[in-house]
């Protein structure tokens, strides 16, 4: 079973990602190919479980690094306006929200999608005569529905190969340094002369 917390963090990778222009154009215009929008789910998992199997050692530039290096390689998109950065950065702080059980992000970005369908839902009633306007408010409904059963597959998937790292409220705790040990009494041979012993030399 997924815990909550991964579960949640998938969620809004997913919305940061979907709401990501480069990537939304890339998959868009099938830049990366006829299977493009699977692509998209697949870097979608790659970072879940990326984020799952660092979770103490986080960076954001690394994560840039990966998301700059699937879109070169994947959708053969050279990216140069500093979004993967802005983009690592939002999922990093994301994680370490959801980590600690704070959802409080996704459930932002949850409401902005949903306030988007409402929106578009809105318009095509209003526009009924404008059939080019209703073709794009239904894609937009059909894009919220069919994101809501991609990401439900993408849980079967998580929770039949769990990450490395749970996702559970003490992924960032750091271990405590052991404590110094109490120095050694006076060693005294057979004869009863005490030993010399010399300490280790500090680095």
């Amino acid at each position: 079973m997924v815990h909550p917390n991964q579960a949640a963090f998938t969620e809004g990778l997913h919305y940061v990602l979907r709401s990501w222009s480069a990537l939304k154009l890339a998959v868009e215009q099938d830049w990366g190919g006829p299977d493009s929008e699977e692509k998209r789910e697949w870097m979608a998992e790659t970072l879940v479980e990326y984020f799952g199997a660092n979770a103490k050692r986080l960076d954001e530039f690394d994560v840039e690094d990966i998301l700059v290096q699937i879109m070169s390689d994947e959708f053969h998109t050279d990216l140069e306006d500093g979004s993967a950065y802005a983009v690592a950065k939002h999922l990093v702080s994301m994680f370490n929200q959801c980590i600690h059980g704070d959802f409080s992000e996704v459930a932002k970005l949850r409401e902005k999608v949903a306030s988007r369908s409402n929106q578009s839902a809105g318009q095509s009633a209003n526009n009924d005569e404008d059939s080019e306007d209703d073709d794009d408010d239904s894609e937009a409904g059909d894009e919220v529905i069919d994101f809501a059963s991609k990401f439900q597959r993408i849980l079967v998937t998580l929770a039949a190969n769990p990450v490395l790292l749970s996702f559970q409220d003490d992924a960032m705790d750091v271990e405590e340094p052991s404590a110094p040990q109490e120095p050694q009494g006076p060693i005294i041979d057979e004869d009863g002369f005490e030993l010399v012993t010399k300490g280790r030399r500090r680095r």
